[in-house]
């Protein structure tokens, strides 16, 4: 655990996201691990004296347990009172935007009869913090997927004006990926903080994206699990 501590403190330092007032975390994809991710950087930055406003502005697929949420998680780790079966008060807080569906935000939305605009789900994220505060954000989907109705991932994030953390399955072909999504942050006039590759699966033997990537990114990369 003391190593794991180090390699993420070291890494947070080297990004320079440990001495912002917040992230923006977005993936290659959906389904990447973004808030697998997501909750080992609310622990550490807790650990480093941080007090992390989680937020997950939009969630689509919804689960009925809700402990399965990325708003749950995310709550839970930053040490929020959500207990086992959820407290709506603070989970419509962190999440005031949830459907049922498992689609693009604004699909699921629509099914729903609602409809998603960009300025009211930046909104709900606090940009006025107290000295330890920290605001984490994270995306539903890909950089370049849509968020709202009228907006993408990159758009919230380019309207928070937050560094960007983005997260990638480490697997076959996520090197095209990831290097598109480093670029598409750049082209919003955003900061590239770092990247972390999510180890889900075994990966094939020669392969080493974490050192290819290093290669072709000048920014902080990490592979997790950390070690």
């Amino acid at each position: 655990m003391g190593m794991i501590i180090s390699t993420l403190a070291h890494w947070l330092e080297h990004s320079g996201i440990g001495n912002a007032q917040g992230v923006f975390v977005t993936g290659t994809d959906t389904g990447v691990g973004k808030t697998r991710i997501g909750v080992q950087l609310i622990q550490i930055l807790r650990v480093l004296g941080r007090e992390v406003i989680p937020r997950k502005p939009v969630e689509s697929g919804w689960a009925e347990d809700i402990s399965q949420t990325d708003a749950w998680q995310l709550a839970n780790a930053a040490g929020l009172p959500v207990g086992v079966s959820g407290s709506i008060p603070v989970l419509d807080s962190v999440c005031p935007n949830h459907f049922k569906a498992a689609l693009s935000p604004p699909r699921a939305a629509a099914l729903e009869g609602k409809t998603l605009k960009m300025l009211d789900i930046a909104a709900t994220c606090p940009i006025k913090l107290k000295d330890n505060q920290y605001l984490y954000v994270e995306g539903a989907g890909g950089f370049y997927s849509p968020i709202t109705h009228d907006g993408l991932n990159a758009d919230l994030a380019q309207t928070l004006g937050l560094p960007v953390v983005v997260v990638a399955e480490d697997k076959l072909g996520c090197l095209n990926h990831t290097l598109l999504v480093a670029d598409a942050v750049r082209q919003k006039g955003l900061r590239l903080a770092g990247v972390i590759l999510n180890t889900r699966h075994p990966t094939p033997e020669g392969m080493d994206n974490l050192s290819d990537l290093r290669a072709h990114l000048n920014a902080p990369t990490l592979r997790y699990p950390f070690h």
